[in-house]
């Protein structure tokens, strides 16, 4: 399906579990550096991601040629103690009818795993590190995260921002300490942050940049073989510059279960409170709910993810807010019975509305749906072509004003690596 490097976790935002990408080799001991590069010519319906009517005279749809140089390090000592997979690399993209649009942007992850190393100090401890940077003016609303079905980037939760200027960088550890026979002492943190430049949208409300602090600690309990129970503290802080700050304090229970190795499943359950102050009203002790619900398929022919999330987020655009979102996402990709032929598809779908408690009428909210479907074929280890298909329908809404639209896009690539 592509291959994990080194086993690991694959660089966080990666899609379709990384099937798609050919520098995602195993690594065996040593340093390996995997220069690749794709090419793409895609079909936009918008390019602008806004409704219609803030674009009179404008061209909506383009033909759009993408070319995407990457460069992956990955690293294994013989020992396999520590484990690095990083990559860096730019985005070039080239518009027929809007010449203006053409640009170039940067990205770049990394994935450390220190577990193995740990675990020499202290037997079944765990600590990983990744961190997933990128500038370009086509804001994401989903970002797929790694296997375990967590969003990479707490800020892109599903709400979709027109087309700006934006550069965003999120870092996060987790850590898992034995302390008695089965219980362990777990944690995690992220530090993320977003920023919003010029736009070429007339019209639009600007976007609210802002910077994300979440932190967890708690208890692991190994009640079986098959199953494991967590209960953490959850913390939150959100600062959206000029438009307040606030913060969400609670916990949750989570249990996971292993049906066999090749399938698990994990709920969680909770409740935050917030409190912090917002476009200068105080807020008053609200409790919200948190949850989560995931189930994870990994075969050799078949990878496959769903994941529900409700959750606390800070609003984007119009003004300071509070929001209660709901997001789902769904990955597959499958072995087809055409030899070197996988079939992928991914769903996503968020919902958030203003939180406060039931006792304001604003109308502050958004609402995105999309998904892709398409064919990978693979004429070499080291040689992709894709043909996928994407969809997409957004409506934000503040009051009587909706921000909605649609976009389809159709694209073919070819990915090259060098090894």
């Amino acid at each position: 399906m592509g291959g994990m490097g080194a086993g690991m976790p694959t660089v966080p935002g990666t899609e379709f579990f990384g099937a798609t990408d050919p520098s995602s080799i195993q690594a065996g001991g040593g340093l390996r550096v995997i220069p690749s590069i794709q090419v793409s010519e895609r079909y936009d319906s918008n390019v602008f991601f806004a409704p219609k009517r803030l674009l009179q005279g404008l061209t909506l749809g383009d033909l759009v040629t993408t070319i995407t140089p990457q460069v992956r390090g990955l690293y294994a000592d013989s020992q396999g103690l520590v484990r690095v997979n990083a990559t860096v690399g730019a985005v070039g993209s080239y518009y027929v009818n809007n010449t203006a649009l053409s640009y170039v942007g940067a990205n770049a992850g990394l994935a450390l795993d220190m577990s193995n190393l740990l675990s020499k100090w202290r037997l079944g401890s765990r600590w990983t590190v990744s961190n997933v940077y990128f500038n370009t003016p086509q804001p994401p609303a989903f970002l797929l995260g790694d296997q375990s079905g967590l969003q990479a980037n707490p800020l892109a939760a599903g709400f979709q921002a027109f087309r700006t200027n934006t550069s965003s960088n999120s870092v996060n550890t987790v850590f898992q300490l034995p302390i008695y026979r089965q219980t362990h002492f777990v944690g995690a943190y992220t530090n993320s942050f977003i920023h919003y430049g010029t736009s070429r949208v007339p019209l639009a409300s600007p976007l609210i940049g802002q910077k994300v602090q979440l932190y967890t600690a708690g208890l692991l309990v190994e009640t079986s073989i098959q199953d494991t129970v967590r209960v953490d503290f959850l913390g939150n802080d959100f600062d959206l510059g000029e438009r307040g700050a606030f913060s969400a304090r609670g916990g949750t229970i989570e249990w996971t279960h292993r049906v066999s190795p090749a399938l698990r499943f994990g709920a969680a359950a909770g409740a935050q409170v917030l409190s912090g102050e917002l476009n200068g009203i105080q807020l008053s002790s609200l409790i919200a709910p948190f949850g989560r619900f995931d189930i994870q398929l990994f075969t050799p022919t078949t990878s496959m993810s769903l994941t529900y999330r409700a959750s606390i987020i800070p609003s984007f655009q119009f003004q300071g807010a509070a929001m209660l979102a709901h997001a789902v996402t769904f990955g597959l990709t499958q072995e087809t019975p055409i030899p070197d032929v996988v079939g992928l598809f991914q769903a996503n779908g968020g919902i958030a509305n203003q939180y406060d408690g039931g006792n304001s009428g604003s109308g502050l909210s958004w609402t995105t749906v999309g998904g892709s479907a398409g064919l990978l074929y693979r004429a070499a280890q080291q040689t992709f072509l894709t043909l996928i298909y994407t969809y997409q329908n957004v409506d934000n809404v503040f009051g009587s004003t909706h921000f909605a639209y649609d976009r389809h896009g159709v694209e073919l690539s070819l990915a090259q690596s060098f090894y």
